[in-house]
């Protein structure tokens, strides 16, 4: 490979104390990590990448800024020396890496030109929108289709003026995420989006967004957006979505449509608890152990995240049975996360007591599509399909002999399907023999409300 200082040590085989070693890597991202709310500065962050396309990120510290921030070029690749490597910091990292480079008052720095196609422009760790729940308050990098871009607004933060956009993008599954975008990159989207065309079909890269939800992410200092990147990713992404536009889901059938009829809840029973504490991985329990904090299936965790498991008794027009809404299902269906719910506990009491939020669900209306994972008649909720108007009261069989629209129609004979089968593929059209328990009922109840009719 040439003389020993022109060997080069992978970003791999970096750890705490080692020296004496040389990295050849691409700056990927580059900018200044600061808390916005009262600017403080934490230093002059980076992504590296190198020639097997590792990642790790780099800082500058404060005081050294000047020393570097000329030197330092987004996009460039350097051979980088005399630096330190500890242990990466708890919070905000925008990889996976668990080593961080910092930089030092005789670090050397020097631009490397030609031969350099070897290494990545860009590298990203996405995250599926259904996972996101395991990466809560960490940075993360998203993909999807950009289905909605809001207006540049500017408001008024603590004496500061700030600009904000807002923008939903929709993965492959039919899935939307929230985002929100503050500053310079607010700007920056807004721009590059009416240089696109708000009509256009635009798929999206964020990069470094914080999660803050299930439902939602946010931009921080080190965020980045790109459109229609050029990377593997993004057409895979762009053809398989062009194949979807080009080949729609059929109309589901009837004995489908019977399988998603709407169910009045009865009632939730909280003797065992409306809540668990479980991994944020896999969402398995971890009650019986929660402060060792460690998963039986995945290994340590940071901490048990607390997760809902709802006991439910439903009804329609055929008669009642139980139900188990957990986790993601669940909280789409109160409204907001069990950890909201469990921060407002003050007695031990309320562990086994209705929140005011989950009691308010009882007698609302609703169509749930269920599995029995095991066949054994124990029905859970795979997903809330609450897109339609209720039904209205049933009218006999005899007014109509044509096949009719669920929807609209008032003669259908309520009918019960059991499933028998594993839970249904998620984003894979429901078949009628994987169904639940499920009919018309005859008349919505009353104290439906207006926002259980939003999917």
């Amino acid at each position: 490979m040439g003389s020993a200082e022109d060997e080069f040590t992978p970003l791999s085989q970096l750890k705490y104390g080692i020296g004496n070693c040389k990295v050849r890597v691409r700056i990927s991202r580059l900018w200044e990590s600061f808390n916005p709310k009262n600017d403080i500065l934490f230093g002059l962050d980076s992504l590296l990448i190198d020639d097997q396309g590792k990642t790790m990120q780099a800082r500058v510290h404060p005081d050294d800024i000047d020393l570097f921030e000329d030197q330092l070029v987004e996009g460039k690749v350097y051979a980088l020396s005399d630096f330190t490597v500890d242990v990466m910091r708890e919070d905000y990292m925008s990889c996976s890496n668990e080593w961080t480079m910092y930089f030092r008052r005789q670090t050397v720095v020097k631009e490397i030109q030609g031969d350099i196609d070897s290494i990545p422009l860009h590298s990203f760790e996405f995250v599926k929108f259904k996972d996101l729940r395991s990466r809560c308050d960490d940075k993360t990098d998203v993909l999807g289709h950009i289905v909605y871009v809001g207006e540049l607004q500017e408001v008024s933060k603590k004496s500061r003026h700030i600009e904000i956009c807002n923008a939903s993008i929709r993965d492959l599954r039919g899935r939307n995420l929230s985002v929100t975008l503050y500053g310079d990159i607010a700007c920056g989207f807004a721009e590059d989006m009416l240089k696109k065309g708000l009509e256009s079909s635009v798929v999206a890269v964020f990069a470094g967004m914080r999660v803050e939800s299930t439902h939602s992410v946010c931009s921080t200092t080190s965020s980045k957006h790109y459109l229609d990147l050029d990377i593997p990713e993004v057409q895979e992404f762009c053809e398989s979505l062009r194949i979807q536009q080009a080949n729609p889901a059929p109309e589901k059938s009837l004995a489908q449509k019977l399988a998603e009829s709407w169910v009045s809840l009865l009632d939730i029973d909280c003797t065992s608890g409306w809540c668990y504490a479980g991994c944020e991985f896999c969402q398995k329990s971890m009650g019986r152990n929660p402060r060792k904090y460690r998963c039986s299936r995945c290994g340590p965790v940071k901490r048990p995240v607390q997760m809902y498991k709802l006991k439910a008794k439903v009804q329609d027009a055929t008669g009642t049975m139980d139900l188990m809404i957990f986790c993601d299902v669940a909280e789409k269906l109160v409204g907001v996360s069990a950890e909201e719910l469990v921060d407002e506990i003050e007695d031990d009491d309320d562990w086994y007591t209705l929140p005011e939020e989950i009691e308010d669900l009882l007698g609302s209306t609703h169509t749930f599509q269920v599995f029995d994972k095991f066949g054994h008649g124990s029905f859970s909720v795979n997903s809330i399909i609450d897109h339609v108007s209720p039904p209205v009261a049933a009218a006999t069989a005899t007014q109509s002999k044509e096949e009719p629209d669920l929807e609209d129609s008032v003669s259908l004979t309520p009918t019960t399907t059991q499933c028998k089968e594993g839970p249904v593929p998620e984003g894979s059209a429901p078949t009628a023999e994987a169904r639940s328990k499920s009919a018309r009922l005859q008349s919505p109840n009353k104290r439906l409300r207006g926002d259980d009719w939003i999917n």
